[in-house]
């Protein structure tokens, strides 16, 4: 018996200053406001400060920062993305230019983009979606990067 695999996928594709990034859309907990950002300065230029989710606090980084590049000013439309790390227990929040979209990808809508010598080690792919180049992420890197700085800040 074979399994059909399936057709199209659902993601989440945010904007971050220079690309697009794209999620699973499983990956995303939350999105929220940015004046939920508590500003740190005590780390990294990419660790923006933490937020205060139920119980927990969490890291919110720049992955602008955490890809090499130069941390983006905050936008007055920007908001905190929650992502949970997919092998990971750790929940880290990122900071998005503006709302993130669902959108449903096919083999079609993704097309190869860059050589991978080209991107961070913290970035799987770029693909081509429709006309905007997008990041596939290794949520599973930045979450580790992400808690192990954090908790040597609060230690």
């Amino acid at each position: 018996m074979s399994t059909k695999l399936p057709t199209h996928v659902y993601a989440v594709i945010m904007g971050l200053a220079q690309d697009s990034l794209i999620l699973p859309n499983s990956a995303v907990v939350e999105v929220l406001g940015q004046e939920a950002l508590i500003p740190r300065s005590d780390g990294p230029d990419w660790l923006l400060g933490e937020l205060k989710l139920q119980l927990e606090d969490i890291p919110v980084v720049s992955l602008e920062g955490m890809f090499g590049q130069a941390v983006p000013a905050t936008e007055r439309k920007g908001r905190i993305v929650v992502i949970k790390a997919p092998s990971r227990a750790d929940t880290f929040a990122v900071m998005a230019r503006s709302y993130p979209l669902i959108v449903t990808l096919n083999e079609v809508a993704l097309k190869p983009q860059t050589d991978p010598q080209e991107l961070s080690e913290l970035v799987i792919s770029a693909v081509q979606v429709a006309n905007r180049k997008a990041l596939i992420p290794d949520l599973d890197a930045i979450a580790q990067l992400a808690a192990a700085q954090f908790e040597t800040l609060n230690i």
